[in-house]
């Protein structure tokens, strides 16, 4: 792989060792299925395992650990195999501390590049992003 392409690899593994570095104490897997449970509430735990593409163990872990914080709440309705998650008052005050601190880190990164540089990266990565989308879902 070119070193210009695991740039953007490299920058992402930099935010993540600065907030392990600051106290952070979930990992990616964990944060990201957080915010999938916030941006989904009510979603199951096969949902959680869809998203992160990881396997139904791990996951479960996930939403003990989430549980056990009280970022989450673990619900079921007469079937006892589904289980229904939900945020919390503290899980939705983490991920806004989270994503507080994503944006400082990427405001510093991007301070003294000219407007019209960061206009057209935005505009780059807006595409990429959506192609990664659209390639995730062909599978």
């Amino acid at each position: 792989m070119n070193d210009r392409y695991r740039h953007i690899l490299k920058i992402v593994r930099n935010m993540r060792i600065e907030k392990n570095r600051n106290g952070e104490i979930l990992n990616e897997n964990e944060r990201e299925a957080l915010r999938y449970i916030i941006k989904h509430p009510q979603c199951i735990l096969n949902d959680v395992v869809w998203y992160l593409n990881v396997n139904k163990a791990l996951v479960s872990r996930i939403c003990k650990k989430l549980n056990e914080l009280g970022y989450i709440a673990i619900n079921s309705d007469n079937d006892k195999r589904k289980k229904y998650l939900m945020a919390t008052k503290l899980g939705q005050e983490y991920k806004e501390k989270s994503q507080n601190f994503e944006h400082k880190y990427f405001l510093e990164l991007f301070q003294g590049i000219d407007d019209k540089k960061l206009e057209v990266f935005f505009d780059v990565l807006e595409l990429l992003y959506l192609r990664s989308k659209k390639r995730r879902k062909e599978y």
